[in-house]
């Protein structure tokens, strides 16, 4: 059979569990990933994968997560045809609100993902250290790592990111006939 699983057939969700508990274990005392393959039934390839993009989930769960108990106050208050109270509300707005964080963490870490592919192309542009700047400062790690690599290498601006134009350099690609 080619293609992908249907959703209740897949394990992701049981390798992103054990990823998460593989993480949250120290260094020292947790197997290789290749051992939790093994263990796993799957490939390290494969695991690798889920591990790269293992916070995007966690963030993009805890939306849909929020988004659900949210719909299903709205739903039970409008199936019993009744007002919400305000302990309702209150959870409605709570629910809201950590969607949005949630939705936002996730574009977050998709900004600075796209930002560390430039960084490997050359030097990021001023723009693109302002967001490093502030994701560091919301408190996510890759966007630091990113931005003291960037200043160790001496990459903080786009100022010298382009040829050097010499002084006879010709403004057109015609021959100069003479």
């Amino acid at each position: 059979m080619r293609g992908r699983k249907p959703k209740q057939e897949s394990r992701s969700a049981e390798f992103r569990r054990r990823l998460i508990a593989w993480k949250q274990t120290p260094e020292s005392s947790r197997p290789s990933l290749r051992a939790l393959a093994w263990q796993l039934g799957t490939s390290h390839q494969l695991l690798g994968h889920y591990l790269d993009g293992i916070e995007k989930w966690q963030y993009m769960e805890r939306y849909r997560m929020a988004t659900m108990e949210s719909d299903q106050i709205l739903a039970r208050a409008f199936l019993e045809d009744r007002p919400m109270t305000d302990w309702e509300k209150q959870r409605v707005h709570d629910c809201t609100m950590a969607s949005l964080r949630a939705q936002a963490a996730s574009d977050f870490l998709d900004s600075i993902k796209r930002i560390k592919q430039d960084a490997k192309r050359g030097p990021l542009h001023r723009e693109q250290i302002k967001m490093l700047k502030l994701c560091a400062r919301i408190g996510f790690p890759e966007a630091q790592e990113l931005l003291e690599k960037c200043s160790q290498s001496g990459m903080n601006s786009c100022n010298d990111n382009l040829p050097a134009i010499s002084a006879g350099a010709a403004k057109s690609f015609r021959t100069v006939s003479g």
